[in-house]
């Protein structure tokens, strides 16, 4: 399996930001390259070098409202929205965990080969 480079960004607590850190290292594919705490040096580290999988904190905003209370409702459901043309997607999970974070990377990390 090829080595998946993730870059972290933007996680404000750092409890969460020390989880995600331990995820990743703990799976020899995923390699960390870089952790920031701000997304205004997002442009300048994606332009020099190569990574596969963002992994962004975002505020709760703007987090659809049907989104919440359809994963408030049924919180084992994926919801994926697709904005527009459909060519800009997003996944909303309820009740996130390591083995979800895993998998997610893992699935949609290495879009080069496709």
């Amino acid at each position: 399996m090829e080595t998946l480079r993730c870059l972290i960004s933007d996680i404000p607590q750092k409890l969460l930001s020390d989880i995600i850190l331990s995820i990743t290292q703990q799976h020899e594919n995923i390699e960390v390259v870089d952790h920031v705490s701000s997304s205004e040096e997002l442009d300048s580290i994606l332009s020099k070098q190569s990574i596969d999988v963002l992994i962004l904190g975002l505020k709760s905003q703007p987090f659809p409202d049907v989104c919440k209370d359809l994963l408030e409702k049924f919180s084992d459901l994926l919801i994926l929205g697709l904005f527009d043309d459909g060519r800009l997607a997003a996944v909303y999970l309820d009740d996130v965990g390591s083995h979800e974070i895993v998998k997610i990377i893992n699935t949609f990390g290495n879009r080069r080969d496709e």
